[in-house]
């Protein structure tokens, strides 16, 4: 929307605009600045042409690439030879309708705007690698040089639009963000996770070094606040994730095995299909990964989960007599040879085993020796449950 919504043209003689009294024609114009910068009347100045300058915008008359004139005062302004001086010499002895130049109207007000980065910023990360961040933000600016800005922006640039000079304005702000980013993390070593810390200070950098860098286009940067530093999904939730195990003061491994017995709970309250499978798994990997922890704690007496796991040392026992073997302990034959194993005796104080050759007993302490039958007093051999002579059940 232009900065005036219709142009009315008056001709003071009466006459047609195509006539020649056209050089006395006057532009009448219905007041309407919208939120444009800057606008251009629609068609070439004319000698003698008259042009309304408001009070709170520039009036710019622009030739051959360069602003020559600014009316910066309210009034009504016939542009002749005695407003611009110079077309003494660019019009000299000509007569008739000569199209002298161009107008263009520059508002005095502040303009507020936003601005964002319309593609993600790469940046080096000593934490996460190469991120990309995403900044958005709000800031203010009003015309400082209304013959510079028309000179830079309409006979350098070619920028006619006001929408056009906002959006280079923004690519300014957005290159300047990025430098500061890059300053900072090689001066202060600032990461991701120190940004926040460093808005206020970020927002103060930029707003000075901008002001420098577009007032050589007649425009100041009045105000920079708002910024805002977002990073991807998946960056945030890393982040998240640390702080959360930094607070219950839990390694990776335990807080996912808790946040798998969490699932359980939600699986068996919303049921449905599939539940049971889901329980089983994160029940089986709960379990698991719990049960490597414990085991790591008591000193890696088991193998992780998929890993072969130690032989176990066989049982040592005593010495079969015939070949070496070890025999366990209790075996009644020698695994090595089959040699049958002497079973030992009984205590016949207290009534416990004895082991083979044993002097005295394990339990009592009684002193072992040859037993004699009770009833003929023959010698009974150690283990024996009848008498050999009499046949006496010892």
């Amino acid at each position: 929307m232009g900065l005036f919504s219709k142009v009315n043209q008056k001709i003071s003689s009466g006459s047609d605009i195509e006539g020649a009294d056209a050089r006395a024609g006057f532009y009448w114009v219905e007041d309407y600045k919208g939120d444009n910068l800057i606008w251009r009347l629609p068609r070439n100045i004319i000698l003698n042409d008259n042009v309304l300058v408001r009070e709170d915008e520039y009036g710019i008359f622009f030739r051959d690439g360069k602003a020559l004139t600014v009316f910066d005062r309210p009034d009504r302004y016939a542009l002749t030879t005695q407003n611009i001086p110079i077309l003494k010499d660019i019009i000299g002895a000509t007569m008739g309708n000569v199209q002298i130049g161009e107008f263009y109207w520059a508002q005095k007000r502040e303009f507020r705007d936003k601005f964002g980065t319309s593609q993600p910023l790469a940046f080096r990360d000593s934490d996460f690698g190469v991120v990309q961040l995403r900044m958005f933000g709000q800031f203010a600016y009003k015309v400082s040089d209304p013959m510079l800005l028309i000179t830079q922006f309409v006979g350098t640039k070619g920028l006619t639009k006001s929408e056009e000079v906002v959006d280079w304005l923004k690519s300014q702000i957005v290159m300047v963000l990025n430098d500061i980013l890059g300053e900072l993390k090689t001066k202060k070593q600032m990461g991701v996770l120190d940004m926040p810390a460093y808005l206020q200070e970020i927002e103060q950098m930029c707003l000075a070094k901008l002001t420098a860098e577009t007032e050589n286009y007649g425009l100041k940067i009045m105000k920079f606040a708002g910024l805002t530093i977002s990073m991807p999904d998946e960056v945030q939730e890393a982040i998240n994730k640390r702080g959360a195990m930094s607070a219950l003061g839990v390694n990776y491994m335990q807080y996912q095995s808790g946040k798998a017995i969490e699932n359980i709970g939600v699986g068996a309250a919303q049921g449905g299909d599939g539940a049971g499978f889901a329980m089983m798994g994160a029940g089986m990997g709960a379990g698991i990964g719990m049960g490597n922890m414990m085991m790591q704690g008591m000193g890696g007496g088991a193998a992780p989960f998929g890993q072969a796991q130690p032989a176990a040392a066989a049982p040592v026992g005593k010495a079969c007599p015939k070949c070496g073997t070890a025999v366990p302990d209790g075996a009644k034959f020698c695994p090595g040879c089959g040699e049958k194993q002497d079973a030992g005796s009984f205590c016949p104080e207290c009534g416990a085993a004895v082991p083979a050759g044993a002097k005295f007993c394990p339990e009592c302490g009684k002193k072992m020796g040859a037993a004699a039958c009770p009833k003929c007093g023959a010698e009974l051999s150690p283990g024996a449950k009848f008498c050999p002579e009499c046949g006496e059940r010892v």
